[in-house]
């Protein structure tokens, strides 16, 4: 399955967002304490740690819940940062099967892997589609093994009316490029469980964030793509491994972005699935593709829409249109260090891999990106 190299996703961000953020932080403004605050606020934590990745706090809370021998259950298909944080926190990962129709827990698969013993599992949301967090918590309370909640894509989707992201003894959040929530860099890691006694690492001062939330905005527009697209260098719409550095804390100026998109979630959230509809109109009238559905009782935010195809869609519209991530976890290289041999077959994984396409929703997608990627479905 190959594309064009297009840029995915698009940053929340507006100019004056960015402008206004330079400001704070150039006048030394520190607005750690008020992210903190809204974050415990939204997500029900008891204690909110800011990090500079999302990977830096999933490292973070691997090492709290890692026991010596016993591995840690995480999802066959994922980000690839999930194996950098498992290296960096050096555990071993024992992978359970995901359901390739609404990617959640493969909740079979996952109760397996509970009763072969770990010592904690992460659940991931993905593409702003929530995982089961009843099932998986009613899964892990028996087995008496605490869940890591990985809601880097939550993108404000809900399961039972709660936030995807509330639910876990501890949450990962991220906060990077094309995030449904962005200050450019930056992740947070939310801690419900007494037992976790975790400290907030220190952060280097810096000016990163507003340079990617800078370029992000004026290159995340559709009719931009074919710039940065045109760069094989920059590796546009792939996935990238990357090892994990030793966690940091987040710097004064992302937290100045983060602390104005997380005013503006819930608006780009709705923007989102607003053209999430118009797109599943039109997946629903195509007999070669099956648009992926949120689990009962979940609302996705919509991240991205996708849907599982068949054949190679060489023919997409250079709108942003993409292939999830290329392989299961299991396949990949860098897990081969930290895995331990599955029983599980992972066949929801696999097929993830070989078919699942994602199409873009954010707040930059006119009415002719959607008219266009609805007639390529439709075409189908």
């Amino acid at each position: 399955m190959h594309f064009r190299r297009q840029l995915t996703v698009a940053s929340p961000l507006t100019a004056a967002d960015i402008i206004g953020a330079a400001r704070d932080a150039f006048a030394r403004r520190d607005l750690r304490g008020s992210v903190r605050a809204s974050l415990a606020r939204i997500f029900d934590a008891r204690d909110v740690l800011l990090t500079d990745s999302g990977t830096s706090a999933l490292v973070l809370a691997l090492r709290a819940f890692a026991r010596p021998l016993a591995p840690v259950a995480m999802p066959a298909y994922a980000c690839v940062d999930l194996i950098a944080a498992a290296r960096r926190a050096d555990v071993r990962v024992r992978l359970f099967d995901v359901d390739p129709y609404t990617l959640s827990p493969d909740m079979d698969s996952l109760r397996r892997v509970l009763d072969d013993g770990v010592s904690a599992v992460v659940v991931a949301h993905l593409y702003g589609f929530p995982a089961d967090m009843p099932a998986v918590i009613k899964a892990a309370s028996e087995a008496g093994v605490p869940v890591i909640e990985d809601a880097a894509q939550h993108a404000s989707a809900t399961i039972t009316e709660r936030p995807a992201g509330s639910f876990g003894d501890v949450t990962v959040l991220s906060f990077g490029r094309g995030k449904g929530t962005t200050s450019g860099v930056g992740g947070a890691l939310l801690i419900r469980n007494d037992s976790v006694a975790i400290s907030e690492p220190p952060c280097t001062p810096g000016a990163r964030a507003l340079a990617i939330a800078t370029a992000s905005w004026v290159l995340g527009r559709p009719w931009m793509y074919g710039i940065p697209a045109s760069i094989p260098a920059l590796h546009l719409g792939e996935t990238v491994y990357h090892e994990a550095g030793e966690p940091g804390g987040m710097a004064r100026s992302a937290a100045a972005l983060l602390d104005r998109t997380l005013a503006t979630a819930d608006e780009a959230a709705a923007a989102r699935r607003v053209n999430a509809v118009i797109l599943r109109d039109a997946a629903d009238q195509s007999r070669h593709l099956e648009a992926v559905r949120a689990v009962d009782s979940g609302e996705s935010g919509y991240l991205r829409f996708p849907v599982l195809l068949r054949g190679d869609p060489t023919d997409a519209p250079a709108l942003g249109i993409a292939h999830g991530y290329p392989n299961p976890l299991s396949a990949e290289p860098e897990m081969q260090s930290c895995m331990i041999a599955s029983k599980e077959p992972l066949h929801g994984a696999r097929e993830l891999a070989r078919r699942l396409v994602t199409l873009p929703t954010h707040h930059m997608v006119t009415p002719s990106d959607l008219a266009s990627m609805s007639r390529w479905m439709q075409q189908r």
